[in-house]
């Protein structure tokens, strides 16, 4: 999946602002632009709960319930956290609430 990276500055793009598929609709642009000033804090969360339990590893399910926001705001940020190196994917998986396996991640070693 490729991103768009066309935005005025490089502090605006992928990944250190929410990104878009290159074939996305305007929508899809538009909801990444509003979501970007939230994005950066939620970044911080994230990755403040990963070093605080380095080198365990978290699901995007319980990185969710550490900092009380919903799974599906997380697990874009994850990825945005994985592509800034910032997080890494372990080999270890793990079963979600609703019995699904799920990835567990890590900060970055």
């Amino acid at each position: 999946m490729t991103y768009s990276t066309l935005r005025e500055s490089a502090r605006l793009t992928y990944p250190n602002h929410p990104g878009s598929r290159d074939n996305a609709p305007e929508t899809s642009r538009q909801a990444a632009d509003a979501i970007a000033p939230m994005a950066r804090n939620h970044r911080e969360q994230i990755l403040a709960v990963f070093k605080a339990a380095y080198p365990e590893s978290r699901s995007s399910d319980q990185i969710a319930n550490a900092i009380g926001l919903s799974v599906y705001s997380i697990r874009p940020r994850v990825s945005e956290l994985v592509a800034a190196k910032k997080v890494e994917e372990t080999t270890d998986r793990t079963m979600n609430d609703r019995g699904r396996t799920v990835t567990l991640w890590r900060a970055a070693s």
